[in-house]
């Protein structure tokens, strides 16, 4: 990534300040200054962290966790800026909702730009670990910037990570990461049963976001969750793309298409809703997956285009609800947790009649 060097004039433009005024901020506030020729530049990236959101920083860090996740709105204090600082901890959850937002931004605009403020916090070494910042940076090397050089030289914490943050550029691509990703698994014990259930999920999850996509690639991360008792061992899996969102996908079906992103969302999961009209009972990927997670006593929560689902069967009895996501990012988000135990199985039709009692 870059730092991102602009002149003294464009620096007074940022700022809305005299050259006077500048010349002031830079001794106090100590800039970074880089000399080319006779000229010198500034960072922008360094201005607004130590300028522009001085102010803002330090605030009391949150977390950005699949189990109470805290709006994000706080990370992202500018248009395309993200203030990392503020995490305290964050899961696979909300790095898939982050990277995804940051993604749409850059996808947005060709002109768009992003900047990432880090620090030597872990939870900014946790996203170095996993690869968060290349893949942000992916195909958009020169409008990415950050202060990595904050975090290098950091202990790397992979404890809880089973397959690191991945891109998944076309159908069928996860097959290639399923091997790694099984040997890993046995490796900590966990069962054959449990990883062939993981190893479809991964696949029917990432098969749906290149459906709901328009071609576009997906992104997958799994990793340890931390439980109440060490004797219980969970898996969170989170899948996510920027495309038009599983709702905006439905409609392409005439028999959907005045039906409202509350009402299509539940309906995606149902074993005979598709968005393909000629073949109506093609959609029973989804609907396997409730049933896994029913079957499992795991919990899913899914996010499209502003609006979301939280399915939690953890408990005696099944619970479905709107869950607001954290940002309000376009594309979808599959975010799902399977404990390492034995699963029931249950028949598309039980499943649909679960869907159905949600009242939304």
């Amino acid at each position: 990534m870059n730092d991102d060097w602009i002149s003294l004039k464009n620096a007074c433009t940022l700022l809305s300040v005299s050259r006077p005024t500048l010349n002031k901020i830079r001794r106090e506030a100590k800039l970074k200054e880089h000399r080319l020729a006779h000229r010198v530049l500034l960072s922008k990236i360094d201005i607004i962290k130590r300028v522009i959101l001085a102010k803002d920083h330090p605030q009391a860090k949150r977390n950005y966790l699949v189990t109470f996740p805290d709006e994000f709105h706080y990370i992202q204090p500018l248009v395309g800026v993200y203030d990392l600082r503020k995490i305290d901890v964050i899961d696979a959850y909300g790095v898939m909702t982050l990277l995804c937002d940051i993604k749409c931004h850059l996808k947005e605009d060709e002109r768009n730009r992003v900047y990432l403020l880090v620090d030597n916090s872990l939870a900014c070494s946790y996203l170095d670990s996993i690869g968060f910042f290349s893949e942000v940076a992916r195909a958009n090397q020169s409008r990415v910037f950050a202060n990595l050089d904050d975090i290098r030289g950091l202990p790397q914490s992979q404890d809880t990570v089973i397959l690191p943050l991945h891109q998944i550029g076309y159908r069928g691509a996860e097959k290639k990461i399923l091997d790694q990703l099984y040997d890993s698994l046995l490796t900590q014990g966990f069962s054959e049963d449990y990883c062939g259930y993981i190893g479809w999920i991964v696949g029917e999850l990432c098969d749906n976001a290149h459906t709901h996509s328009e071609g576009g690639p997906c992104y997958l991360v799994i990793e340890n969750l931390a439980g109440k008792s060490t004797d219980t061992r969970y898996l969170l899996i989170a899948v996510g793309d920027t495309g038009m969102g599983v709702p905006e996908s439905l409609r392409s079906n005439p028999n959907y298409s005045a039906l409202s992103k509350e009402r299509l969302l539940p309906m995606a999961f149902l074993s005979e809703v598709s968005r393909m009209d000629i073949e109506p009972k093609r959609g029973k990927g989804l609907n396997d997956i409730i049933g896994i997670t029913k079957g499992n006593g795991g919990w899913l929560r899914v996010e499209s285009n502003g609006y979301g689902l939280f399915f939690d069967f953890g408990g005696e009895t099944d619970e479905i609800s709107v869950a607001k996501p954290p940002l309000p990012t376009r594309g979808t988000r599959f975010c799902l947790v399977l404990i390492d135990s034995s699963f029931q199985r249950l028949t598309r039709s039980e499943t649909d009649k679960i869907i159905e009692s949600f009242p939304g």
